[in-house]
């Protein structure tokens, strides 16, 4: 996550394991102070400003006995964005196994049934050997058998 407008509502964690200390604060209330195109880096220096053991940006490197900040800050985890439902019932396309009666391959889920009806087409070109199966929810819509098996094979 680069930015805090990309975490989800919640709570910001910033932990010191240097100097032991922490801070919690909403998302809500940082996105008010520091608008939300900060960068999570940005954020964490800001919030951390006030720590003695904070080098700025492009100081030399600390010497060996020398304490640096070791401030990490924890973002909730982004909200998920749940794609848009289109009204009705989805159709599935499926290939059944040889054996055992149950679907080998699901190859789409579509929406409006002329689309359905081709993915279905075209399935039955591309898998000449096995049933095909054009479905809404339980009902079978379409359905291509399995050719018979010549006596020769």
């Amino acid at each position: 996550m680069g930015r805090l407008g990309d975490a989800g509502p919640g709570r910001v964690y910033v932990d010191c394991a240097t100097c032991k200390r922490s801070g919690r604060y909403t998302v809500a209330s940082l996105i008010d102070r520091y608008g939300a195109d900060i960068s999570s880096l940005d954020l964490l220096r800001h919030l951390t400003a006030s720590c003695r053991f904070q080098r700025a940006p492009g100081a030399p490197p600390a010497r060996k006995y020398e304490r640096l900040c070791l401030a990490a800050i924890t973002l909730p985890p982004a909200a998920k964005q749940i794609p848009p439902v289109p009204p009705g019932v989805p159709y599935t396309v499926e290939i059944w196994r040889e054996t055992g009666g149950n679907v080998e391959l699901h190859l789409a889920t579509i929406y409006p049934l002329s689309m359905a009806k081709a993915a279905f087409d075209a399935a039955c070109l591309e898998w000449p050997m096995h049933e095909v199966t054009l479905r809404d929810r339980a009902r079978i819509i379409e359905r291509r058998e399995r050719p018979p098996r010549s006596a020769t094979a």
